[in-house]
């Protein structure tokens, strides 16, 4: 198992230099709006008037606070206040703000002078926590620079566009399934609350914190930030779904298999979402099996979790695309992971402020979506939560990084994209909490945005949806997202499946690398034809066997040498499986096997199962091994 960022690696190899910036947008109305003539309570929440004295039963009317300087708690914390402007003078940067105080977070509030409200030039619509205006990731203004360069406008998660309609994941719990969460940290706690809900795999307790032990690991803490740190408190930057709740489950720390098979369906009642930024170790090249129990805690999490309607489950497509500190040449595909590749589980891939797929992020056909991750702490990274003071990666005074030790600027990896991607699940279910996990992936698909507009890898399937290999779908967009899920219609009906019989080739591949050549391709074609008839894939299985000589080193079969390619019905094409290189023979031959080994494929979404399936396998890498497509077979799941 390892954790999915590429950070640590990084940073032994001295190139963790971080970058940052700052900048929020803007918007001019017209008129000033309304102010709200009454708050809403929330259980615990004090409220407080204008002339600072406590209203228990939030009746006041037109709460207007000054934010800033000044605004203190018992606690240390800050008010916490609506996003939707209503005018007064002071907050940040020179620019006039007016907002309404809903709710403080415990403890009394000091007393600090109203402001009068008048109608500003303009109105940032960020909040008042200082490292929002880092985080491109969330709204990229084209302002904030990296040490490579400035973040390209845009190319963010839409986040902002989705708050605005009134939705920040409110109703909806995150399990983030990590090394720990620092779950009394000043920008986590109040998400977090005192549930009882959270488990340490260690200690059998309900704290998940980190290992008390390691000072230097935080990255639980960092994905939780990611997925829902809270918005508008006065400290640190937000969380994609800034008022969602978590729970956090530690079993990376112990990760047996019956602890990761716990995980994915502990609390499933309560539980929406689940982000997992861990997996198979990254650059070996080897294929790395899910186990059976893991598999059916999933499928039970699907089919029985949050009423029935189905935990959405996150995962990290993978940091092994260069093939990492263990292997330079060996170039891992999702598709070799058989956690980020199975049915039910999103893989998310990364891209960077470019918006260009992260040097390191796997690709896969089974990605789902992508999510920002950065590059390298050196060029530019995320912001987000880090374990409280000097512990975890920041110690406050870790060169490139901020002084405040509680946060860091150098959170990268598809371990980042996972949580992102799964902020934004919470938000569709703030909106529309009656979607099924079924639902919430198709809009995500529809949704998502098709970054990198000009790649070669594009291509528009019989569904009518982009997909790429590199990116799945595209960016996750949650502005889009939402309008999709407040305008979709009846969920989806009973999901179908159909196994295609066993096709069994027994045919030869040529072996032509010698050539420099790509090889010959041995081709099998099936005629599918389902009962009852799935008009609309949701998701297809490719179970493959392949078997090849030994060569170099003994009884090591050579799988990485074999190109794969699946085609559909409507001609569109993925590759499950790419020539490539392993760590375990010095950089050559893998040990691992395509014996009944189970792809899995998301560029069919949309289409007609029926028709002609086309397999092609060619061996391309390495000389001296003639393999043998042996047989293979197909599974379709949809409607």
């Amino acid at each position: 198992m390892v954790k999915r960022l590429v950070l640590a690696t990084l940073l032994s190899a001295g190139l963790a230099a971080c970058g940052g910036g700052g900048g929020g947008g803007t918007t001019t109305p017209a008129t000033p709006p309304a102010a709200p003539t009454a708050v809403t309570a929330v259980a615990g929440d004090q409220y407080v008037k204008v002339d600072g004295t406590v209203d228990p039963a939030a009746t006041a009317v037109n709460l207007y606070w000054k934010v800033g300087t000044g605004v203190t708690k018992s606690n240390g914390a800050k008010l916490v206040v609506t996003t939707a402007p209503q005018w007064h003078t002071g907050l940040t940067n020179g620019q006039q703000y007016c907002y309404v105080v809903t709710a403080v977070v415990g403890g009394v509030e000091s007393a600090d002078s109203a402001e009068a409200c008048a109608t500003p030039a303009a109105v940032n619509m960020a909040v008042d926590d200082p490292f929002f205006a880092e985080q491109w990731h969330l709204l990229s203004t084209g302002t904030q620079a990296g040490a490579s360069g400035v973040a390209a406008a845009g190319e963010d998660v839409r986040a902002q566009g989705a708050w605005t309609q009134g939705y920040k994941g409110q109703g909806v719990r995150i399990a983030v399934v990590d090394d720990g969460i620092e779950a009394y940290h000043e920008d986590l706690a109040s998400n977090m609350g005192a549930n009882g809900l959270s488990y340490n795999y260690v200690t059998g307790t309900s704290d998940p914190s980190n290992d008390p032990t390691d000072t230097t690991s935080g990255h639980g803490t960092m994905c939780a930030g990611i997925a829902a740190a809270r918005d508008l408190n006065g400290v640190g930057g937000n969380g994609v779904a800034p008022r969602a709740t978590m729970v956090g489950y530690n079993a990376t720390l112990n990760l047996t298999s019956s602890n990761e098979t716990d995980a994915m369906t502990r609390n499933a009642a309560d539980v929406s979402v689940s982000s997992n930024s861990w997996g198979a170790a990254d650059g070996t090249g080897e294929l790395a099996a899910s186990s059976s129990t893991w598999k059916s805690a999933i499928t039970t999490g699907l089919t029985t979790g949050r009423g029935g309607k189905g935990i959405l489950y996150f995962w990290a497509a993978g940091n092994g695309r260069s093939g990492g500190n263990a292997c330079a040449n060996c170039s891992d595909n999702s598709n070799y992971d058989g956690r980020a590749n199975y049915r039910g589980v999103m893989a998310v891939g990364a891209v960077n402020d470019q918006g260009l797929q992260s040097s390191y992020s796997e690709s896969g056909a089974n990605l789902w979506v992508s999510a920002p991750g950065g590059e390298f702490c050196s060029t530019h990274t995320i912001t987000t939560t880090d374990r409280t003071g000097t512990l975890g990666h920041n110690s406050g005074s870790t060169a490139g990084d901020y002084t405040n030790g509680n946060y860091t600027k150098c959170m990268n990896g598809t371990s980042s994209a996972t949580p992102g991607a799964a902020g934004v699940a919470a938000l569709v279910l703030s909106a529309k909490p009656t979607l099924g996990w079924r639902d919430v992936r198709i809009i995500l698909a529809q949704s998502a945005r098709q970054n990198n507009a000009g790649d070669a890898g594009w291509f528009t399937n019989g569904g009518g949806y982009h997909f790429n290999t590199k990116y799945g779908f595209g960016v996750v967009d949650a502005n889009a997202a939402v309008t999709a899920a407040l305008a979709y219609g009846t969920n989806v009906g009973t999901e179908l499946t159909y196994t295609t019989p066993t096709t069994t080739v027994n045919g030869t591949i040529a072996d032509t690398a010698t050539s420099g050549t790509y090889g010959t391709a041995t081709i099998s074609t099936m005629n599918v034809t389902t009962s009852p008839t799935i008009a609309s894939i949701e998701w297809v299985e490719a179970t493959v066997t392949i078997t090849a000589g030994p060569g170099a080193v003994a009884n090591s079969y050579y799988s990485g040498d074999f190109g794969i390619q699946l085609t559909g019905p409507s001609g569109a094409t993925t590759m499950l499986a790419l020539p490539h290189v392993c760590a375990a023979d010095n950089f050559g031959a893998c040990t691992t096997t395509y014996t009944g080994w189970v792809f899995g494929d998301a560029a069919h979404l949309g289409e007609a199962a029926n028709g002609n399936w086309t397999l092609a396998v060619a061996d391309a890498i390495k000389g001296g091994a003639t393999g043998t497509l042996v047989s293979w077979k197909l599974k379709f799941y949809g409607h």
